[in-house]
């Protein structure tokens, strides 16, 4: 083989490669925009309680106690992660309403509980625990937009019974589009890895014990 045959091999491989990349982010995109971006959610309906996903911002916050006053649920469940169990700067500060919400009494009930691990699957499995004892038959759920095809999933492992998930938008993606993709892509990979309703990755569990 000559030295100009090899040089146009190469050529077409690396043309070929760089075709197929684009090919496959142009694809990821596409399943993107359709699994995250319009992702299937319910319309609000009465249920036995509204489980609201951590982190509980303002936004988010705002949003639940529209619908609770609105009369969705007689129970009011927030997800409120520690200081620093989301990376968060400064901490909780970004979750003073909710505190404000837990600690008042606002005309039906609120249970307010820090997941364990610190993760949407943490969250769901502290939902089958107060589905199994309250005899919770309907739930609603709470979360962005970008969240709710992978908090489906990983809540339907967990919660046996019938459950809206309801949607919400911030004014701008917080990670930006892009990365929201790519995050919750990996949380994909990831929860395919760990099937379990409380399976964790072997060589990286998340719990506060």
């Amino acid at each position: 083989m000559t030295g100009t045959t090899r040089t146009g091999l190469r050529a077409r491989w690396a043309a070929w490669s760089a075709a197929s990349v684009v090919a496959l982010g142009v694809v990821w995109l596409l399943v993107g925009w359709i699994v995250f971006q319009h992702p299937r959610t319910e319309q609000p309906a009465r249920s036995d309680a509204l489980l609201v996903l951590g982190p509980p911002d303002r936004t988010r916050m705002a949003e639940a106690l529209r619908l609770m006053d609105a009369g969705l649920a007689p129970v009011l469940v927030v997800a409120t992660p520690g200081a620093g169990d989301l990376g968060d700067d400064p901490g909780e500060a970004h979750y003073t309403r909710a505190e404000q919400t837990c600690a008042a009494d606002p005309g039906y009930e609120v249970i307010c509980f820090r997941p364990d691990p610190s993760t949407t699957q943490g969250e769901a499995v502290r939902l089958r625990e107060l589905g199994e004892q309250r005899g919770w038959e309907h739930v609603s759920v709470l979360t962005y937009r970008q969240h709710v095809a992978r908090s489906r999933l990983l809540l339907t492992r967990c919660y046996a019974g019938e459950l809206d998930v309801l949607a919400f938008d911030y004014p701008s993606v917080p990670r930006g589009l892009l990365r929201e993709f790519a995050y919750q892509s990996g949380g994909f990979v990831k929860a395919w890895l760990t099937p379990g309703c409380d399976q964790q990755l072997p060589w990286r569990p998340k719990s506060l014990d």
